[in-house]
């Protein structure tokens, strides 16, 4: 059964993950697991270790399990409205709404129905079934009468990520870090936020405190390493995958990851995974695609670049891809056309029109290049690449003055690290 991962919830509801028979297999490998339950199993009077288990159970997507040992902890816990709604969390994050509905009942009986836990556990299991104005209306209530529970900032912050209300949901997540320190889990919401608005030195500043409390929670390792990149940010990935197996965004972010470090049978094993546990995960077809490429499967990337493009038509990345295919099958004009489509989708990036002009100049076809290298300019003027491509046109077309001038022009444009190529066109002339 698949179990919908619910990205714009806070951190306690982040576990996307795809349960399957042959994925709880997966999942006991976890690294983690076993020692801590042992732990749980010795421990018959003492509540700490089996909260420590169940909650190493939620972060690797085990929900059914983490709920069962959770409500073991509520139990020697005498059902304290905290562990209680911990008990509450395990079946919110599975994203089954109709099981959240029914997940506070518990929580209720013990306190009573219109307690404050009772309504942040229920405005929680709101922001499962995107009701965020009814979550809304429930923390009013709580923070006037408990304005001080940690709990209850941590769920408002939710909700006004919800709403991708961000400078609310960040006052309310450093009030929830500022009455709970030990908590990793407002410090995952700053990050996430500060990340999804380009934030990214304060997403790592927030990411890095929340690694420091819970260095091992797979969303967090995840998150920060695909601000990092390079081996760190490489190992944090493989650690998500690790620490949750049937994660599939993971396991397709870590095979992406693994496909640009050129580590290709890992990227293919990561991506096989990823797909194995959602099949219309596009980004997953498109990084395959890529490793296909590196060795040498054109026709399977072909199909992986289409696959990804029937999911998301709109990836530019991708539809540039599939036209290099093109290119290196000599499909010239289902290249060139392409090039074209790609730059449509995403006019910032100049990179498949000046892909289309050195294949039209490559093939002596420089009307061609000059439409792509014109659009190119008016989109991005001065660009250093388009304007030393218009010189090798006018090389190809025996037009020394007019070449002589764009590479001029580049030259002044480019960076230092592309100044010796055009000087040497220069040179040449």
């Amino acid at each position: 059964m698949r179990c919908t991962h619910i990205t714009l919830l806070a951190a306690s509801l982040l576990f996307g993950a795809a349960l399957t028979g042959e994925a709880s297999e997966a999942l006991a490998q976890a690294p983690q697991l076993p020692a801590l339950q042992r732990a749980a199993r010795q421990a018959r009077s003492d509540a700490a270790p089996h909260r420590a288990y169940a909650r190493a159970l939620l972060r690797a997507g085990q929900f059914r399990a983490a709920e069962r040992e959770f409500k073991v902890a509520a139990r020697l816990s005498r059902n304290d409205p905290a562990a209680l709604l911990e008990v509450a969390e395990a079946v919110f994050a599975s994203g089954d709404w109709n099981a959240s509905r029914r997940a506070c009942t518990a929580l209720e009986r013990a306190t009573e129905q219109n307690s404050a836990w009772s309504r942040v556990c229920r405005a929680k299991a709101f922001l499962v079934g995107q009701r965020s104005a009814r979550a809304f209306e429930e923390l009013e209530v709580v923070l006037r009468e408990m304005p001080d529970l940690p709990q209850a900032h941590l769920a408002l912050g939710d909700a006004y990520r919800f709403r991708a209300d961000t400078e609310n949901a960040l006052t309310a997540y450093r009030r929830a870090a500022e009455l709970d320190p030990t908590s990793a889990a407002p410090h995952l919401g700053m990050g996430l936020l500060y990340a999804a608005t380009g934030r990214r030195a304060e997403a790592i500043t927030a990411l890095r405190e929340a690694q420091r409390l819970e260095a091992s929670w797979p969303e967090v390792q995840r998150a920060l390493g695909q601000l990092l990149g390079g081996e760190e940010g490489l190992a944090l990935l493989r650690g998500a995958a690790e620490g949750n197996p049937t994660w599939a965004v993971a396991q397709a972010d870590l095979g992406r990851a693994e496909q640009l470090a050129g580590h290709y049978a890992e990227a293919r094993a990561a991506l096989s995974r990823a797909l194995s546990l959602d099949s219309g995960l596009a980004p997953a077809h498109a990084a395959l695609g890529h490793v296909q490429v590196a060795q040498g499967e054109l026709p399977a990337a072909e199909a992986s670049f289409r696959r990804a493009l029937e999911l998301v038509p709109n990836d530019a990345e991708t539809a540039s891809a599939l036209a290099d295919v093109f290119a290196a099958t000599e499909r010239y004009e289902e290249a060139l056309e392409g090039y074209r489509g790609a730059a449509d989708m995403n006019p910032s990036d100049p990179t498949p029109l000046l892909t289309g002009a050195r294949l039209a100049i490559r093939l002596g076809r420089p009307l061609f290049a000059t439409a792509y290298l014109d659009r190119a300019l008016e989109q991005h003027p001065g660009n250093a690449d388009a304007l030393e491509l218009y010189g090798d046109v006018m090389v190809a077309r025996n037009d020394r003055t007019r070449a002589r001038a764009y590479y001029q022009q580049a030259l002044a444009a480019a960076a230092p690290s592309g100044r010796a190529g055009i000087e040497a066109k220069l040179r040449g002339l």
